[in-house]
């Protein structure tokens, strides 16, 4: 059934918001809170990392729930205006409670979360990158620019392969999925071989790419001639690249943007900073490893997201191209 609310916005009255709760839950080895948020027929939730799971509980259920309660989840930017006019100042307990909001509002409305952000068209699922290497302070990427996310998979199953082969048997894995490599410099070879060989064998292009801790490791001039050599480079701040170079923050000098949506106070917000990007001539790229950013990416059609490879980003962006019934691989 639908109604006109206060703000003259028709709204379907069973996405209106019954019961918000938090709860602690253990995730990645962490104790996370998990926010749900009810509706007459449907549930939404997402669980985010606090430093101070009991305040945040408290946070949630005593100052945000009481003001969302009795209103539709289904009008995002109503929804949201409240949350982030609460005195809550964590960006990550307001994302949080955003995306719990909009997710109920879709399983209510019977959507898949990616076509309720962005519509009928959102049919291009992003490039996916992952780091694999890493010394402590850099890490090593690699970005299959496959066609589908069967192709993706694939290729990452057999850089794995590949790695395993190599560092296997004395190399340690962290808790993301990285092999531990004294400095990611001396390796660069031996991984772009690796990528190398497998994109000659699945006949897929594998860009290189790496993430530097600090820039003052590009002074060094023999380190700057093996950066010199990769297709992609993340840093904290613009540096001398000729390949594709993504910066945190905007700036015309960088090709990308990098954005953490659990520094952004909530969905509404990710929207409209996306778009000033946009508008800024960067391309942003969403880095995090939680699967709601999978629907996130597909319904603003954000053309690459970071995860780490042990993650279910992957995993979700599979089952999201089995939904779609002609889906694109979004380039860049």
């Amino acid at each position: 059934m639908e109604y006109i609310n206060t703000q003259g916005i028709f709204v379907y009255e069973d996405t209106v918001v019954e019961r918000i709760t938090a709860k602690k839950v253990f995730k990645n080895s962490k104790i996370n809170i998990k926010i749900t948020t009810l509706t007459k027929v449907g549930i939404g939730y997402d669980i985010i990392e606090v430093e101070n799971p009991d305040y945040a509980i408290s946070d949630v259920e005593n100052i945000v729930a009481p003001e969302l309660i009795g209103h539709p989840a289904s009008d995002q930017d109503f929804m949201d205006s409240i949350i982030c006019s609460t005195s809550i100042e964590d960006p990550a307990i307001t994302m949080g409670l955003s995306l719990s909001i909009s997710r109920a509002a879709a399983n209510t409305l019977g959507l898949p979360f990616f076509k309720y952000i962005g519509g009928a068209l959102s049919t291009e699922l992003p490039t996916v990158g992952c780091s694999l290497l890493y010394d402590g302070n850099n890490e090593l990427i690699a970005i299959p620019m496959a066609e589908s996310m069967d192709e993706m998979i694939l290729c990452y199953s057999k850089i794995l392969e590949g790695l395993s082969l190599k560092y296997g048997n004395n190399t340690v894995v962290d808790v993301k999925g990285r092999y531990i490599c004294n400095s990611i410099f001396d390796e660069l070879d031996t991984f772009k071989k690796i990528m190398l060989d497998i994109s000659e064998e699945e006949d897929i292009k594998i860009l290189t790419g790496a993430s530097i801790g600090h820039c003052k490791v590009m002074e060094k001039r023999d380190i700057y001639e093996r950066i010199s050599s990769l297709d992609y480079l993340e840093s904290p701040k613009v540096v001398e690249f000729d390949g594709t170079l993504a910066i945190e923050g905007i700036d015309e000098a960088a090709d990308f943007s990098i954005l953490n949506p659990y520094n952004i106070g909530s969905l509404s917000e990710l929207y409209h900073y996306i778009q000033y990007i946009l508008d800024s001539g960067l391309t942003p790229i969403i880095t995090c490893n939680n699967t709601t950013f999978s629907h996130v990416a597909v319904g603003l059609r954000i053309p690459f997201l970071r995860s780490n490879i042990n993650s279910n980003v992957l995993n979700e962006l599979w089952d999201i191209e089995r939904i779609l019934n002609n889906p694109n691989i979004n380039g860049f």
